[in-house]
């Protein structure tokens, strides 16, 4: 019972997770998060600056959602909202609006009674923006995802702690190439009310697209991207938490660097 109640509570901590949500219920997700960048990764992977003086400003909203459909199958959806602006010593061009959105069904693969969460999801992604916005939030194009997630709640003396590792594909259609992509989570709880969290995410490129460049860094047809993010999990009732964090795009190919705060507010229903 005691791992039940620790897989429970992980899960609503999760997020996207290999943890379902019960029928009936869900949670809601907004984050905020803040980037201003004036270097990039190069195709070899060096930081280099942006020619001109160049700067990139990134301030993205990001709603996200997961109810659960039956006790097997959760719906989940996201969608970004981001404000762009980039400037050099010649001018500046700045945007702001929907980005993509995404909606997805995860399936629970194994029993909700096993210690360990096993999940498969499918995810697709469409532009809510015109091809014309400059700068883009992203290629303009659709994306289809599988994905594995595994998952596993546990306890280290009196703290609860979870782990969650997930790979997925990334069918890219058009000329960006498509995507390799893991994510790895960690969390352990400091107090009854307090999680530090600690995840990693890597989207690995496969050249297999034609590149072509637009005037967002973070959003080429080719790249790769290594990222680190940290952050406090804050229970502020019975069905909401606070998180307050930072991320760090530590390494790379063809996409900006840097590192910015990001902050999220959670409801449970």
């Amino acid at each position: 019972m005691l791992v039940a109640g620790t897989v429970a509570a992980c899960s609503a901590l999760a997020g996207a997770g290999a943890w379902n949500e019960s029928a009936g219920h869900g949670q809601i997700i907004f984050t905020s998060s803040f980037l201003q960048t004036s270097s990039a990764f190069d195709d070899s992977g060096t930081s280099r600056r942006f020619g001109y003086n160049g700067q990139f400003r990134q301030v993205v909203f990001n709603p996200y959602v997961e109810y659960g459909l039956t006790r097997k199958y959760t719906l989940v959806f996201s969608a970004n909202a981001p404000l762009l602006r980039y400037s050099n010593q010649y001018g500046a061009a700045s945007s702001a609006g929907l980005g993509d959105i995404e909606v997805g069904v995860r399936r629970r693969l194994n029993s909700s009674e096993s210690p360990w969460a096993l999940s498969a999801q499918i995810t697709a992604q469409f532009p809510a923006y015109s091809s014309k916005q400059d700068p883009a939030p992203g290629n303009h194009q659709e994306d289809l995802e599988a994905r594995l997630l595994v998952g596993r709640g546990a306890t280290w003396g009196q703290h609860h702690v979870f782990g969650d590792v997930e790979a997925g594909y990334r069918y890219r259609s058009g000329a960006p190439a498509d995507q390799f992509r893991a994510d790895v989570t960690t969390g352990l709880d400091l107090t009854p009310r307090v999680m530090a969290m600690g995840q990693v995410f890597a989207i690995k490129g496969l050249r297999n697209g034609d590149s072509f460049s637009i005037s967002n860094p973070n959003a080429q047809s080719d790249f790769d991207l290594y990222k680190t993010q940290f952050s406090l999990v804050t229970r502020v009732g019975r069905s909401m938490r606070i998180q307050l964090g930072c991320n760090d795009a530590f390494a790379g190919r063809n996409t900006g660097g840097g590192y910015g705060p990001f902050v999220g507010v959670w409801k449970t229903f």
